[in-house]
C-alpha cells in the first residue's frame, strides 16, 4: 500500500486530538452531502420529466405523420399509402382530415376541430375508444359526431338538447381553400352519434366522425394526412430516411422524436442552468472542505515534522492531506447520493410530494445522472484538495 495514503487513512479514521476539529471534518462531510443530494434529487427530477413527456407523446401522438409539404395540398387515391405498406416495419396506417368548426347554441359560440378518421385510427392510437349511443345512422340527413368523454360538461347545455329533443345542432365548418365568403363557411347538421375517450387534452381539443362522413360533406374523396404505427423494434429515425426516399421531398414527414424536440431543448437548457447554479454553490460549501484540511494539517503539525525529518518527501506529506481531502469528499459524495436514491424510491412508490395538491413529482433515478453528479463533486473536492496544500512546506519549517 501507497505510504501517504495509509497514513491518510489512519488519520482520517482515528480521533483527533482536538474535539473540534472532529466537528469540522463532520460539517465538511455533512456540507458536501448535502450539495450532492440537492444536485441528485434535481436531477432526477428533470428525468422523470422527460420520461413523463415521453409517455405524453406517445399517448397523444402517433410514431410518424405523413402531410404535404403544401399545407393546401390532399391526397387524392391511395397509392401512397400501398407504398408505405410495402414497407417493412410498419404496423399500422390511418388516413385523417382535419377542419377547424363552430357551433352557435343559445348566444354561445363553440370552436372546436373536427377530426375525420377511418376504422384504422384505433390501431395506430391505442388510447383512442369510442361509445356509441346510437347504434343506427340518426334518421337526419346529418353529420355524426362523437364528443370526448372526459369534456361532456363543457357541451352538457347543447349535448342534452341535441339527445333528449332527437334535433339535429347546426354546425359551420371553415374551408380555408375557398375564397369566397359563401363557401368559406360550410353549414351542416349534426348529431351526437356517441363519445370517444382519448386523454383529458384530446378530448378538450376534439371532436370525432368517420372520415368517409366528412368527405362526403367536402364532395371529394380526400384525406389530409397519414398517421403510421410502427413496431417497436424499428428504428424511427432510419425509417423516416426510408420513407422520405421512396416518397421523395413534396411530402413533410414528421416523427414523434421531432415534436419534443423543443421541448428538449427547453428541459436541457434549464438543466444545464441549474446544474451550473449548482456548481457554484458546491464550489461555495468546498471552503468547508478547504478549512477541515488546514485545519487538519494544524493539528498533525508534529507528526509532520517527524516524518520530514525522517525522510519523507515533502510531496509524500502532501499527498496525505490530499488523499483525506479525496475521503471527505467520497464520504460526503457517497452519502448524498445514498440519501437522494431513498427519497426518490419513496416518492416513485408513494407520491408524497405534489404539485398544487395533486400531481405528484416526476422522479426516475438513472445511471447517467448518478455518473454526472458523482463526477462534479470528485472533481470540485480534488481542485479544494489541492489548493489547501500549498502551505504546506511554510507550516512545516517554521514548527522547527
Amino acid at each position: 500500500m501507497n505510504p501517504s495514503f495509509y497514513i491518510s487513512i489512519r488519520y482520517f479514521f482515528y480521533k483527533k486530538k482536538t474535539n473540534l476539529v472532529n466537528i469540522i471534518v463532520f460539517l465538511s462531510i455533512l456540507s458536501i452531502g448535502v450539495s450532492t443530494f440537492s444536485l441528485s434529487i434535481i436531477l432526477f427530477i428533470f428525468s422523470g420529466l422527460e420520461n413523463l413527456n415521453k409517455k405524453f407523446y406517445q399517448i397523444h401522438y402517433p410514431d410518424i405523420t405523413i402531410s404535404y409539404s403544401n399545407e393546401k395540398d390532399f391526397f387524392i387515391d391511395d397509392n401512397v399509402i400501398k407504398i408505405i405498406k410495402s414497407i417493412r416495419g410498419i404496423k399500422a396506417v390511418s388516413k385523417t382530415m382535419e377542419k377547424k368548426v363552430f357551433f352557435h347554441y343559445n348566444n354561445h359560440e363553440y370552436f372546436i376541430l373536427l377530426k375525420g378518421v377511418d376504422i384504422e385510427y384505433g390501431k395506430v392510437m391505442k388510447k383512442f375508444r369510442k361509445i356509441n349511443l346510437i347504434k343506427k345512422d340518426n334518421r337526419f340527413d346529418s353529420l355524426n359526431i362523437y364528443v370526448g368523454w372526459s369534456y361532456v360538461g363543457s357541451y352538457f347545455p347543447m349535448l342534452s338538447y341535441v339527445i333528449n329533443m332527437n334535433t339535429p345542432l347546426q354546425m359551420f365548418i371553415i374551408n380555408s381553400n375557398k375564397n369566397t365568403l359563401s363557401s368559406f363557411f360550410m353549414k351542416k347538421k349534426v348529431s351526437v352519434r356517441g363519445f370517444f375517450h382519448f386523454s383529458p387534452k384530446m378530448d378538450r381539443k376534439y371532436l370525432f366522425c368517420d372520415l368517409y362522413d366528412l368527405q362526403k360533406i367536402m364532395k371529394k374523396k380526400v384525406f389530409h394526412t397519414l398517421e403510421i404505427k410502427i413496431h417497436k423494434n424499428v428504428n424511427m429515425y432510419n425509417l423516416k430516411h426510408f420513407l422520405i426516399k421512396k416518397l421523395g421531398s413534396k411530402f413533410n414527414i414528421i416523427t414523434r422524436v421531432e415534436r419534443e424536440d423543443l421541448f428538449y431543448k427547453v428541459m436541457n437548457t434549464e438543466k444545464i442552468f441549474i446544474c451550473f447554479l449548482f456548481i457554484l454553490m458546491t464550489l461555495i460549501t468546498g471552503f468547508n472542505l478547504f478549512s477541515a484540511i488546514c485545519i487538519l494539517q494544524l493539528d498533525k503539525i508534529k507528526e509532520l515534522f517527524t516524518l520530514w525529518s525522517m525522510g519523507f518527501s515533502l510531496y509524500r506529506i502532501k499527498m496525505i492531506f490530499f488523499y483525506m481531502g479525496l475521503m471527505i469528499t467520497t464520504f460526503g459524495c457517497l452519502s448524498g447520493i445514498f440519501f437522494s436514491y431513498i427519497l426518490s424510491f419513496i416518492q416513485e412508490k408513494y407520491k408524497i410530494f405534489k404539485i398544487a395538491k395533486k400531481i405528484p413529482f416526476p422522479v426516475k433515478i438513472t445511471l447517467k445522472d448518478s455518473y454526472m453528479v458523482i463526477c462534479i463533486i470528485l472533481i470540485i473536492g480534488s481542485i479544494i484538495s489541492f489548493y489547501s496544500l500549498r502551505k504546506i512546506r511554510n507550516m512545516i519549517f517554521y514548527s522547527k
